[in-house]
């Protein structure tokens, strides 16, 4: 009689895996690592990998050409565990977002003590908001910028840009980087023609790092259709460049927040000037409870507020359904809208041509005001106004 594999196998063997990863000692390994592979073992017998290198082989095929048992909802099968030999981006949004067994803890994996970092920041910022919105609100705009405009960075221009912050922190910030020479093994290249090896940035993906004597993203995924290439990377002098952006804080406030701040951008710079009735533009209105804010005035006594959510999920499955739960009710007058938009950016949709109808498809029937829309597809619904 066939062995059927316990559910909790799939989220200890992502667990145990992060651990493993983050982990300088590969031996003996985490505790649900070994848990999950001893299940794995029992139902998967010949087929069960012998090396630890079959092991990371099969971890870096597609789930659904393996897997013996039943995934949870919030994984799509075609992705793999790991790739390019790091976690792959659902696995991390899986540990962050969804519920682990109750034995199971998360203290000692490093990518969510980093989202908590930043989490802890907003949470100051949106107490201090209640007695205090304007400050509260400039002082969690600076500090957002800044990350995702200094990827690198040092101790001294940290002091300098936050010393006179009210709500945050120095320290706040500065723990959302570490020690670049720690990590000099991954991060220093020489590029033929150059006199000696430095840091790359690159500005839609961050600090590249290197695999296997390639330079690359974190998120490759995400580089697709809007890394410019070796020839839009900048050298960095690692001097010049003590601290750069922790693991966690690259993939979840740096990556979106590119998009983010681009969008931004073009809606003030380009969109604006070119559209009387749009009369102002917010980032990050209230503290982050959506990521821009378009104010029409339609008419004299008519105004529309447009509320937009810019999303990035490599898995449109996992976008839809956290559409569908996502709370859209706003107590705060200033934060009222008309018009809901979740944003996704449109090289999603060079990944998978049907990213769209897959997202509307888990979120289910959505209000007739909130929309669905590429980068893209928002912007030519802007420029029609």
């Amino acid at each position: 009689m066939a062995r059927s594999l316990p559910e909790d196998v799939f989220p200890y063997l992502v667990l145990g895996l992060a651990k493993y990863m983050e982990s300088e000692r590969k031996y003996p390994y985490p505790d649900e690592l070994r848990y999950a592979l001893n299940h794995l073992s029992l139902v998967m017998l010949s087929g069960f990998p012998t090396t630890i290198t079959d092991m990371f082989s099969l971890f870096e095929s597609p789930l659904e050409e393996w897997w013996p048992g039943t995934l949870p909802p919030a994984i799509d099968p075609r992705f793999e565990l790991l790739y390019e030999g790091e976690l792959d981006e659902q696995v991390v949004e899986f540990l962050l977002e969804y519920d682990l067994p109750v034995q199971a803890t998360l203290q000692n994996v490093q990518v969510v003590l980093d989202n908590q970092k930043v989490v802890a920041m907003l949470n100051v910022c949106r107490s201090a908001y209640i007695q205090d919105p304007s400050r509260a609100s400039e002082e969690y705009i600076a500090a957002r910028q800044y990350i995702i405009a200094h990827p690198w960075t040092s101790a001294e221009q940290i002091r300098r840009k936050f010393r006179d912050f009210r709500y945050i922190t120095v320290e706040a910030i500065s723990s959302f980087y570490r020690d670049s020479q720690a990590l000099q093994l991954a991060l220093l290249y020489q590029r033929q023609g150059r006199a000696g090896a430095c840091y790359w940035n690159c500005p839609a993906c961050g600090p590249l790092y290197l695999r296997d004597n390639r330079l690359g993203s974190l998120k490759p995924n995400a580089c697709l259709g809007r890394c410019p290439g070796p020839q839009g990377w900048d050298a960095l002098d690692p001097v010049d460049n003590p601290l750069v952006l922790r693991r966690g804080i690259h993939l979840r406030t740096f990556i979106p927040g590119v998009t983010e701040l681009q969008l931004y951008h073009w809606l003030v710079q380009e969109a604006q000037p070119d559209t009387p009735e749009l009369q102002q533009v917010l980032l990050w209105p209230g503290v982050d409870c959506y990521d821009l804010q378009l104010i029409y005035q339609r008419t004299l006594q008519r105004r529309e507020v447009w509320a937009v959510d810019v999303k990035d999920y490599k898995d449109p499955f996992v976008l839809g359904r956290r559409i569908a739960q996502d709370n859209r009710q706003i107590v705060e007058n200033a934060l009222e809208w008309n018009q809901w938009y979740y944003v996704y950016p449109s090289y999603r949709e060079l990944q998978r041509s049907d990213y769209r109808a897959c997202v509307l498809r888990a979120a289910g029937q959505l209000p007739a005001n909130v929309h669905v829309v590429s980068e893209k597809q928002f912007k030519v619904l802007v420029t029609e106004q």
